[in-house]
């Protein structure tokens, strides 16, 4: 699945993160600011910036043709048809190794994916891995409740007869933002 953007599609897109520490629910110059620095140094693709809902340093996530750690290994459409209003994002932080990454990416395309394709209001599911297989899992959706119920859903799963517990580790950390900013194109486009 790919997803239009400015500059093509996310397919193969590099990406960068940037904790942004100056971010305030109410003063919001500081959008301006981490948007200004990514074209400072280049022009990016997309950019979604979020405020963290429980306070706290913000986030950036920007693409990239050209330069970041990670790559973009998968993107799928949610069944929400509105504007994402709000961001989770899933990090578990590397080193990891490659039988990690293949039980990474066989859970998610084998029981997380089907638990949550169809809850109302997600809009986008990305997957993002680095060189030494860190992992992002960016999830974008129109309510903060959608992003609960996906939770709840991700919770509720039994491992597969396949999968082998030890490999699935717990995330280093989850955080769930308000996007103040996103100008990523998420229509959708054939399989």
């Amino acid at each position: 699945m790919s997803v239009s953007a400015s500059g093509g599609t996310l397919d193969s897109m590099n990406i960068s993160t940037q904790s942004l520490p100056d971010a305030h629910p109410v003063d919001t110059g500081w959008v301006d600011e981490a948007l200004a620095s990514a074209y400072a140094t280049g022009d990016p693709l997309w950019a979604l910036v979020g405020w963290p809902l429980g306070g706290g340093a913000g986030i950036m996530i920007t693409a990239w043709s050209d330069r970041g750690p990670f790559r973009l290994v998968d993107s799928r459409p949610g069944t929400g048809t509105g504007p994402a209003r709000y961001m989770q994002v899933i990090t578990f932080d590397g080193p990891r190794s490659p039988e990690w990454a293949a039980a990474e990416d066989y859970a998610a395309t084998h029981r997380l994916w089907p638990a949550t394709r169809d809850i109302p209001r997600m809009v986008r599911f990305l997957r993002l891995r680095a060189d030494d297989n860190a992992s992002l899992v960016v999830v974008l959706a129109e309510s903060a409740d959608a992003i609960d119920e996906g939770i709840r859903a991700v919770m509720s799963t039994t491992l597969l007869p396949d999968e082998d517990p030890a490999l699935l580790t717990p995330p280093d950390r989850i955080g769930i933002y308000r996007l103040m900013h996103a100008d990523i194109s998420l229509e959708r486009t054939p399989a």
